[in-house]
């Protein structure tokens, strides 16, 4: 999945979005914004060199995640109960306009280590993705 194919979902169900979608999309656009910034609280050394790769290529080679859509981004404080979805969705615009415009280097991912500037892009779609399905479901 990329960023192009993805808003055009998001700004399909922004018209008739259903509760919590904001806040979703908002806790997206911080992933996004952590891969450039850095995470402010990574996994364990085993995780991150072992496990997380690992699972990231999974991700990567399926097309899809699965994840807690619950669980926030480590270290990072939640988006603001009640954020409307036209919030949330600028949030993740703004996110995915500057992380297409970033040209120095990515910040490890907390889970998966290093991570190029296309997976990351095809893994924080799928995030958002993920948490639209569980949102629609």
């Amino acid at each position: 999945m990329t960023f192009e194919a993805l808003l055009i979902e998001v700004r399909e169900v922004t018209k008739e979005a259903p509760s919590g979608f904001g806040v979703a999309m908002a806790h997206c656009a911080q992933s996004i914004d952590c891969s450039i910034d850095g995470y402010p609280k990574p996994a364990a050394w085993p995780v991150r060199a072992l496990i997380g790769p690992m699972v990231l290529k999974r991700f990567l080679t399926q097309g899809f995640m699965r994840h807690d859509t619950h669980a926030p981004v480590p270290g990072v404080s939640p988006p603001p109960a009640g954020l409307s979805a036209e919030e949330g969705v600028a949030r993740l615009e703004a996110a995915i306009a500057r992380f297409t415009a970033h040209s120095g280097p990515l910040a490890p991912h907390f889970a998966y280590g290093p991570v190029s500037k296309a997976a990351y892009e095809a893994v924080h779609a799928m995030h958002a993705a993920n948490h639209l399905d569980a949102l629609l479901v």
